[in-house]
């Protein structure tokens, strides 16, 4: 997973990162610098540089390098000042997501930005943005050490990240002639889920697209009425982050009909955690990934979620978690120049131009120094031209979406924008019938 994460060469190693945004005064950059010693600093993960492949590169892996420590002036930062107000943070978030990661040190910063006073807000804001090399951990790993550095959590304090060897994920198995669903087993089946689909119509020549991040804050009672506009349960949030997606795509990009290969779907990828309840603090890449049709065709918004409920909760054979460790245990049996053909194959804008996270936060309230966390913000690692993510984390009764796209300029906050949209009319679609407890 950490080769695959390496990238293919068309993008120069952006991070993944996460903001966490504050009300309050913000600390001195000494007492945090000494705050992340303490409490990062006996974490071999974060001691380790990554090295680029020896000669023949296309023959040799990347490889880490232990070092004995880190240099906490290096990794822990104050931004510098790019004015105040929103859209100077917003504007330092897509530059911080964009600049490559440095090889030779280990491949992490945490940056302390001061916001300053808002016109309409009575109290200071300052953020901690922490950027990694998507090779050394996964969104997960971000939550568990930035809420590792803060005070509070669920009465007990932070939870502690283990610095525990790497987690080996056993190879998926399966009753021998058959798949999940009972059927026999097609021996080339498994090769189909690298077949391409339709890649985002664009407005626009590859030339002209730009990378570009947006967020917004979600409005609460929209994101628990959308959850409750099926029957039962209730949908998921993953549910709700996939059926928003295709809304939001359909209502920039337009309605897939007449368009070239509107016959084939518009993938989109969610993340899943495989960490088992014995491994729930350890940080690494322990993660697989879903590759789903994204329901853009669907012109009810109901419908769409409706689709996307049926889609997450019986996979394919072709998409579920299992299918994509089993391709990648193949490819790494052909070594690195493998991983990196599937990885090329993977950043395809036909294969799954739609990346979509759900990220859930420990339940609070937490803090740094005193100074309450207000909501905690996704950047999501800059893709490809012609791709988008999309990043939802919800934290204390905030949801905040982060878009990062590589599209033609100013569709990542069109994209933000609908997205918002589409949520308020699933919530309009609740009734008196569908008001069963959202999970």
């Amino acid at each position: 997973m950490e080769e695959l994460l390496c990238g293919t060469g068309a993008l120069p190693d952006p991070p993944i990162g996460m903001a966490a945004l504050f009300t309050g005064e913000p600390p001195r950059l000494a007492d945090l610098r000494d705050r992340v010693a303490e409490r990062w600093g006996g974490l071999p993960l974060l001691r380790r540089a990554l090295l680029r492949p020896a000669r023949p590169a296309w023959l040799r892996p990347h490889h880490w390098l232990p070092l004995d420590d880190f240099d906490v002036r290096t990794h822990v930062l104050e931004a510098e000042d790019e004015g105040e107000g929103e859209g100077a943070f917003t504007g330092l978030l897509g530059r911080l997501v964009a600049q490559p990661v440095p090889y030779g040190l280990p491949p992490w910063r945490l940056r302390l930005v001061r916001a300053g006073r808002q016109e309409d807000a009575a109290q200071q804001r300052f953020a901690l943005v922490l950027t990694v090399h998507h090779a050394l951990m996964d969104g997960r790993s971000l939550e568990l050490l930035m809420s590792g550095l803060l005070d509070g959590g669920t009465g007990r304090g932070a939870a502690t990240p283990k610095a525990a060897p790497p987690v080996r994920i056993p190879r998926p198995t399966r009753p021998e002639g058959r798949t999940p669903d009972g059927q026999a087993q097609d021996s080339g089946r498994l090769f189909d889920a690298l077949r391409s689909g339709r890649a985002l119509p664009l407005s626009a020549k590859p030339l002209l697209t730009r990378r570009d991040l947006a967020w917004t804050e979600l409005d609460t009672d929209a994101v628990r009425a959308a959850r409750r506009a099926l029957p039962g349960l209730g949908a998921t949030l993953n549910e709700v982050l996939l059926a928003a997606s295709a809304g939001a795509l359909r209502a920039v990009h337009g309605e897939p009909e007449g368009r070239a290969g509107a016959s084939r779907p518009l993938h989109g990828v969610y993340s899943v955690d495989l960490r088992t309840p014995e491994q729930a603090a350890t940080l690494g890449n322990i993660v697989s990934a879903v590759r789903l049709p994204l329901p853009v065709e669907i012109a009810d918004p109901r419908e769409r979620l409706a689709a996307c409920r049926a889609s997450s909760a019986a996979p394919g054979p072709t998409q579920g978690p299992d299918t994509t460790t089993r391709l990648l245990c193949a490819a790494a049996r052909l070594g690195p120049w493998g991983l990196r053909l599937f990885a090329r194959r993977a950043a395809s804008p036909r294969w799954a131009p739609v990346s979509c996270t759900a990220i859930r936060w420990p339940r609070g309230p937490w803090s740094l120094d005193g100074a309450p966390l207000e909501r905690v913000i996704p950047l999501g690692r800059v893709q490809i031209p012609g791709a988008v993510s999309l990043t939802l984390t919800s934290y204390a009764n905030t949801f905040t979406l982060c878009v990062v796209s590589h599209t033609p300029a100013g569709q990542a906050r069109l994209l933000a924008d609908a997205f918002g949209r589409e949520l308020t009319s699933l919530a309009g679609a609740v009734g008196p019938q569908l008001s069963a407890p959202a999970r």
